[in-house]
């Protein structure tokens, strides 16, 4: 009885041991069949990728020579605020400046990396920076748009005429170090972006003229004044000289001129800040190698008074900006008397202009130059009574992005 049991005994523990051998045998056969499954698949996915490799490679054979030279090699965004659409910058060769009215450089601005400034306590919305009285700006892309809209509407209005639009920057864009900006510590836009938004905006057939490039390319050079909100005679001269470039026309060269300059001159921010009044400006001007006059018109509809393009005895001060076509006119027709090509062209302008005018009596035998804060009549058929068929609409950024600026004047016009 005992040997019976013993036997079943045996019978279970072999057929428990054959169970196991078998069960670890299709574990074992289980195994090698998931790795033959794992060695097949990267086998196909390697051939797979090899083919798609093979196939790119030689589209780039056959198809890369004739794309190649659409591509840009060096786009890159040149510098971000937040809340404000970054900008992409293009390079060009060294000392090259790009014509390209959408494309915009990084300005090389001097930095110590440690200096700041503050706000102005007479007016929150300048900086004081290195003894510079900055103005900062707060355009957005409703403005900016709301402002080409309004240009491409006097093209439409007027398609016979050729229509340049100019938006000037001011002297922050180009003395306030970006890591100022980047950390906070200043809040002010990205004046680029707003100009490049417009220049996108229009719906009309107008040319922008982008003097930013040349600007930033002579970013040492004394363009800006540290005590006023305006450009300086130098800097009008390098947006001047992108005109021309832009337009097809030789520039002025300035070596041919006779440089003057007025010391002291007390901009319009100069009280804005103590350390200010003791980094005043220098005004230079330029009289040129060639007779000129003008007249110059106290009212829409009133007699000219003859004058020359400069008001060559305006003495230091407070006022000497108005060295430039006697200051703020609504209307100053400058001339230049040896000239006979027939050229016309009106400008119309806030007081950026009137340090960029002069410098188009190289270029046009009359120069109309129009401020629509004073002046009342109608561009189109003061164009048309004159015999004039370019006009060119020349705003600095903080101007073309305040919409009572241009409801009030530049509309005002139409």
């Amino acid at each position: 009885m005992a040997y019976d049991n013993f036997d079943e005994t045996r019978r279970a523990s072999e057929a428990l041991r054959r169970s196991r051998i078998a069960a670890k045998k299709r574990k074992e056969r289980k195994r090698k069949l998931m790795i033959r499954r794992t060695i097949i698949v990267l086998v196909c996915a390697l051939i797979v990728f090899a083919a798609i490799f093979i196939v790119v490679q030689l589209g780039k054979l056959i198809f890369g020579g004739s794309k190649s030279e659409s591509v840009k090699s060096d786009d890159k965004p040149i510098f971000e605020l937040k809340g404000s659409e970054s900008t992409e910058a293009e390079s060009t060769a060294p000392g090259a400046v790009s014509n390209d009215p959408h494309t915009f450089v990084t300005p090389n601005i001097k930095d110590d990396n440690t200096s700041t400034g503050h706000y102005s306590a007479v007016n929150g919305g300048v900086y004081i920076y290195n003894n510079m009285a900055l103005e900062l700006f707060g355009g957005s892309d409703s403005s900016a748009e709301y402002y080409a809209q309004t240009i491409s509407e006097f093209k439409k209005n007027a398609p016979e005429y050729k229509v340049y639009n100019m938006v000037v920057p001011n002297h922050t864009e180009f003395a306030l170090p970006r890591r100022l900006i980047d950390d906070g510590t200043v809040a002010t836009n990205v004046q680029a972006d707003s100009i490049k938004k417009i220049y996108e905006s229009y719906t009309e057939d107008v040319q922008p003229i982008n003097c930013y490039n040349n600007l930033a390319a002579h970013i040492d050079e004394y363009i800006y004044f540290n005590t006023d909100h305006h450009w300086s005679g130098l800097g009008a001269y390098y947006a001047y000289q992108a005109f021309c470039e832009q337009t097809g026309q030789e520039a002025l060269d300035l070596s041919t001129c006779t440089e003057k300059t007025i010391p002291d001159f007390e901009g319009t921010l100069a009280s804005y800040d103590e350390s200010v009044m003791s980094n005043l400006d220098t005004v230079h001007f330029w009289t040129f190698p060639y007779a000129t006059h003008a007249d110059k018109y106290y009212s829409t509809d009133g007699e000219p008074e003859q004058c020359s393009v400069y008001y060559e005895e305006e003495a230091s001060g407070t006022l000497s900006y108005g060295v430039f076509i006697w200051g703020d006119n609504p209307l100053f027709v400058e001339y230049n008397d040896e000239l006979q090509n027939g050229k016309k062209i009106a400008v119309v302008k806030e007081s950026y202009g009137n340090s960029f005018v002069p410098y188009l009596t190289n270029n046009y035998q009359e120069v109309h130059v129009i401020d629509p804060r004073h002046w009342s009549g109608n561009l189109k058929s003061y164009m048309q009574d004159h015999g004039i068929d370019e006009v060119l609409f020349l705003n600095n950024v903080m101007s073309a992005n305040t919409g009572a600026f241009v409801d009030d004047y530049i509309r005002s016009i139409y």
